[in-house]
């Protein structure tokens, strides 16, 4: 009988970090897309003993593949975080230090979609790095944009021409991406 291993390997995501008002709890966030319906995406915290505690986002995945676009939204409540200003996350791409901002700083949700239309911010995202740890696979990208967990913050936000002399100077070969490679419901 063939039985199929999950392993626990270090993903990427979007991270955020917002103090919530008056107990001064932080919440941690990380968002993404996982490319196999049967992959998990955790918050797991470190097992170092220092305040703020140190994350790591955690993928959970097996030799078997069931290809489908999955996104993930965590979030979780870091204990011991009263006066810090970043919080650790350790990744695929290594260690990302989120900034955590109080909640009355954060924009809010409706006035970041009534803007999407004027804003010219770009991101470059990057294939996660193998053999010589170059930059490989890039994509250009608008910045509310959602991609796969297999790329990873490689530069941004710029305007769309600085991050595509970005991608040409860093990464040879780069993609465009208007929006979202996949038609919406609206359409």
């Amino acid at each position: 009988m063939n039985e199929t291993k999950i392993r626990r390997v270090l993903g990427t995501g979007t991270y955020t970090a917002i103090r919530s008002e008056p107990d001064g709890l932080v919440t941690l966030r990380a968002v993404g897309l996982l490319n196999c319906a049967n992959y998990k995406a955790q918050l797991e915290q470190r097992p170092e003993r220092i305040r703020p505690p140190f994350y790591d986002m955690a993928f959970y995945v097996s030799d078997i593949c069931l290809p489908a676009m999955l996104p993930f939204d965590i979030s979780i409540t870091v204990f011991g975080s009263d006066d810090s200003e970043a919080i650790t996350v350790y990744d695929a791409t290594g260690s990302v230090d989120v900034p955590v901002k109080n909640v009355f700083e954060e924009e809010s949700h409706f006035a970041v979609a009534e803007g999407a239309a004027d804003r010219d911010e770009f991101l470059v995202y990057a294939r996660l790095p193998v053999g010589d740890g170059r930059l490989h696979g890039c994509i250009v990208v608008p910045a509310d944009t959602m991609v796969l967990a297999i790329y990873f913050l490689a530069f941004g936000p710029a305007s769309k021409a600085e991050c595509e002399a970005f991608a040409a100077e860093k990464c040879g070969t780069s993609i465009n991406v208007p929006a979202v490679p996949w038609p919406s419901g609206d359409e």
